[in-house]
């Protein structure tokens, strides 16, 4: 394509520019929850885990403002008989408004993720186990009280709440956020359980 003036030529690259800022988006967005993808938290979770496991550099700590995370695992409860009664469509409403829910309690640097199907991962900066518990709580109240478009239709999330040790690397932690959600879900559902409480 020739651009035959300036005007032409700022406009095209304003679009290119608005492709390209698109396209870097959908790399770290999900496209259905808008929450960030797996591989972005990954990323994200182990670059923190590595500056709070070096107990050495107390200064990096210190300009970062924290020496601990912790990790919240979430599944939403019946998910399938949500989907297998009333329709993906309104699984997919209660999969937006969950995940607008989280994110929306989160702190500005706290990070939210879709981990896959209705599983949802938060990373919380500086957090405590007993602050990510909080956290997990006071988001497992507000979705008990979501509405929905369905009436009547409740949804509820079990969590698994893990804090980060010296050593101990995300892969890990991401194994024990899962063990204690399994413990959440074995013991009723919608409730919240630690790691180092199981």
């Amino acid at each position: 394509m020739i651009i035959v003036n300036k005007e032409e030529f700022e406009k095209k690259i304003a679009e290119l520019e608005a492709e390209v800022l698109s396209l870097e988006k959908n790399l770290i967005h999900d496209h259905l929850t808008g929450l960030k993808t797996r591989k972005f938290f990954e990323e994200e979770a182990s670059t923190f885990l590595d500056i709070v496991d070096r107990p050495e550099d107390t200064r990096r700590k210190q300009w970062f403002g924290f020496r601990n995370v912790s990790i919240i695992l979430f599944d939403i409860d019946y998910f399938k008989k949500v989907n297998d009664t009333y329709g993906h469509d309104i699984g997919d409403e209660v999969l937006k408004l969950i995940s607008k829910t989280i994110a929306g309690s989160l702190r500005e640097g706290d990070t939210a993720s879709r981990w896959g199907g209705e599983e949802l991962m938060v990373l919380l900066l500086g957090a405590t186990e007993n602050d990510a518990i909080k956290k997990a709580e006071e988001i497992r109240e507000l979705i008990s009280n979501l509405s929905f478009s369905v009436p009547g239709l409740r949804v509820t999330i079990s969590s698994g709440v893990v804090s980060s040790e010296e050593g101990v690397g995300l892969s890990e932690l991401i194994k024990r956020a899962d063990e204690a959600l399994y413990k959440a879900k074995e013991n009723g559902r919608n409730r919240v359980e630690a790691y180092s409480k199981r």
